[in-house]
């Protein structure tokens, strides 16, 4: 059996589909880099937006017309600070570890992926439990784990009219859950028992290198949470992430 990089002397034979994944996940980290000195540029333009905003909506005898457009310029500046300050969080190396809302750092994620699902065509809806208490760990672990399962999901549903259920929930006295369903064409039966291998996909040749939801699982599980998935036969998955309340 050969393997897609095996040794030759002193150097590895790598084979172009192998090649070509290693470049693009090159391009993304150097382009990640680059978009998170973007997106802090972003943040000084967004500020001069807002407070000029308010100061005319302070002024006297403007239109209410007027009066709407400019509030309404400065609620999408207000949302556009909150994601970018968000992501710069998001990016950094730091721990992040603190009380955490999990209806928050859901909604931000969503948010995050608001065009992915719109491009896709997919109707994204929301049902939240909040009465749910907060939960010790590290919220920037947590956007991976969220990121990863509900990207995988969008990208199950390329037909244009996909639906997909993102909820929070109480999961007994000690735990809190999160569950993200989709109308995809679910999972394969000699597939689901396989999702988490290392370097499983079902994805097309350059689309995943089969490490997402095994990264997930691991996260989760050291999170001392659990992660289950369920694929109905006429297709749909669904994914729920399990976490202590205290640990």
């Amino acid at each position: 059996m050969k393997d897609s990089a095996a040794k030759h002397g002193d150097e590895a034979i790598i084979s172009p589909d192998l090649l070509c994944q290693l470049a693009y996940n090159e391009k993304m980290a150097e382009l990640g880099k680059i978009s998170a000195g973007v997106v802090h540029e972003l943040n000084a333009p967004l500020s001069v937006i807002i407070s000029a905003a308010q100061m005319i909506m302070r002024e006297e005898g403007v239109p209410d017309s007027v009066l709407e457009m400019i509030a309404r310029i400065s609620s999408e500046a207000q949302r556009l600070s909150h994601l970018t300050k968000g992501l710069l969080k998001f990016s950094s190396h730091d721990e992040t570890i603190g009380e955490t809302d999990l209806n928050i750092t859901v909604d931000f994620i969503l948010n995050f992926l608001n065009y992915e699902a719109a491009r896709r065509g997919v109707i994204v809806l929301r049902q939240f439990d909040y009465t749910l208490p907060t939960i010790r760990l590290d919220t920037n672990l947590l956007k991976q784990i969220l990121l990863n399962i509900i990207m995988n999901a969008l990208q199950a549903m390329e037909d244009g009219c996909g639906k997909l259920l993102v909820e929070t929930a109480a999961a007994g006295s000690d735990n809190i859950c999160f569950i993200v369903t989709d109308n995809g064409p679910g999972i394969a039966l000699e597939a689901i028992d396989r999702i988490f291998d290392r370097y499983f996909t079902t994805k097309r040749p350059g689309e995943g290198t089969g490490l997402g939801l095994f990264v997930t699982k691991k996260l989760v599980e050291n999170m001392g949470g659990e992660i289950a998935v369920a694929s109905r036969g006429g297709g749909g998955t669904t994914f729920t992430v399990t976490l202590p309340i205290s640990r």
